[in-house]
């Protein structure tokens, strides 16, 4: 027997990120390039774990997209599980997803298992963490891999938080996956690993097919799908990169250097320029004192260069203390807003994060600069 696949995971269809348009549709040309890889290498079936929108209320425009995508592959079904973004907080609600059934996409959620091309393809949808605590989610697994009367190679699709990806989860990748299964597809981790093995199961995680939100340990691994190999000897991925992604620059900069960084970043830009078509997101990250994100776009608009950039999202710390500053007038008592801040969140590092945004907005000359600026960052 043989028999190829693909395994996409993550596409965060739908997501106009920091608000732009632009952002929708790259997630969309993501996608659409993972639909010309698997024509391009002829798979019988694509497996995809969780996250195809990025929201459970897709807008009109998101699902004719989904459609048109999916109505290329043709007689090539698509295999997926909801993940967090595709289900709805209420209980009795359905997911987005089944829109799709009748356009190729078939849901493997946890109700049954399908045959198909002499394998068994099964999944679990997201499970929320409040719900983990009053059941076993190993049993549950162990209760699916039971279907497999045939002794067919099993995949199951999964979307699901496991440490150590996710140091805080209750659940662990090497302990809670029991075996059973040949193939464990899984989704929610946007950063690709390498294929690696528990038990007797080879371990796929493709990460997502776009920056969902940009950090620099995420920008060193390649975004992209896997094709795979199935044939007597086991299943045997090969990662396949994505080309039509949108370019992220990280640059950092301090207070006194911003002629540095301004040369910097047009380097840069025409470095990215020479292998894409589209305009680079600028991320500005750094420690400084006195430039503010209004200073910095003020350099970059005068020296032509953001006219080149999509989008520039700052990640500025600021060094000084934010206990120094009173807010006497607002007659908290008589301690600074900086303590009773801090008392409020309870959590030191995430105070910090507060309290340097709000130094950033006191640099704004107005109610119109800020609400522009938390559009931008936030949207």
């Amino acid at each position: 027997m043989q028999v190829r696949f693909l395994h996409i995971s993550d596409t965060h269809l739908g997501y106009n990120q920091y608000g732009l348009q632009e952002r929708g549709e790259d997630f969309l040309d993501a996608f659409n390039e993972c639909v010309d890889i698997a024509l391009e290498n002829n798979v019988d079936f694509i497996i995809h774990t969780g996250d195809f929108f990025h929201t459970s209320r897709p807008s009109n425009k998101t699902i004719l997209d989904a459609i048109n995508a999916l109505s290329r592959l043709k007689n090539t079904p698509m295999f997926a599980i909801s993940g967090n973004h595709d289900r709805s907080s209420r209980v009795r609600d359905i997911s987005p997803l089944s829109i799709l059934e009748n356009f190729g996409l078939k849901l493997v959620d946890g109700d049954g298992s399908v045959e198909f091309e002499g394998v068994l393809i099964s999944g679990l949808k997201y499970i929320f963490r409040s719900n983990l605590r009053h059941i076993s989610f190993k049993t549950i697994l162990e209760k699916i891999a039971g279907r497999n009367n045939k002794n067919l190679p099993h995949i199951l699709l999964l979307h699901q938080e496991f440490s150590p990806f996710f140091p805080n989860s209750h659940l662990n990748i090497y302990s809670d996956l029991p075996d059973g299964f040949d193939y464990i597809g899984i989704g929610h981790y946007h950063i690709r690993q390498e294929p690696f093995k528990v038990n007797n199961s080879t371990v796929v995680m493709p990460g997502s097919t776009e920056f969902t939100a940009y950090n620099q340990n995420e920008s060193r691994y390649p975004k992209g799908v896997f094709i795979v190999d199935v044939d007597p000897d086991g299943f045997k991925p090969t990662f396949i990169q994505l080309k039509s992604l949108r370019p992220f620059i990280f640059e950092e900069i301090k207070d006194d250097d911003l002629g540095l960084f301004l040369e910097s970043v047009k380097q840069r830009i025409e470095e990215t320029l020479e292998n894409s078509l589209k305009m680079p997101v600028l991320i500005v990250k750094g420690s400084v004192k006195k430039l503010n994100p209004k200073d910095i776009l003020e350099a970059l608009e005068s020296s032509g260069i953001k006219d080149k950039l999509l989008h520039v999202r700052f990640n500025l710390q600021y060094v000084e203390e934010f206990e120094s500053v009173e807010f006497e007038k607002l007659n908290l008592e008589e301690s600074t807003l900086g303590q009773k801040l801090k008392q409020l969140i309870g959590d030191e590092e995430l105070y910090h994060e507060v309290a340097s945004l709000i130094n950033v907005l006191k640099t704004f000359e107005d109610k119109k600069q800020i609400k522009e600026y938390l559009r931008e960052q936030l949207g």
